[in-house]
């Protein structure tokens, strides 16, 4: 197996374990780093690189609506 196919898995695999942290403790740091991981690899394969700085606004956005209809309840 590749080492960078190999490598983007395990990537892969934590980005996961990080966005289900963050999402459970809505923090904003696990959250961005969680997905970003996922979406590397993806973004890399897909030749869609340049999409990279895009995470943190998405993850942002995210973060705030959640926190908002939480708030309302």
């Amino acid at each position: 197996m590749n080492w960078i196919i190999l490598f983007f898995i395990v990537l892969g695999i934590t980005g996961v374990l990080l966005l289900f942290y963050g999402i459970k403790d809505k923090s904003l740091a696990l959250l961005l780093f969680g997905i970003g991981a996922l979406i590397a690899p993806i973004l890399f394969y897909t030749n869609l690189a340049f999409l990279m700085p895009m995470i943190p606004a998405v993850v942002m956005g995210i973060l705030y609506f959640s926190q908002k209809k939480s708030d309302t309840t």
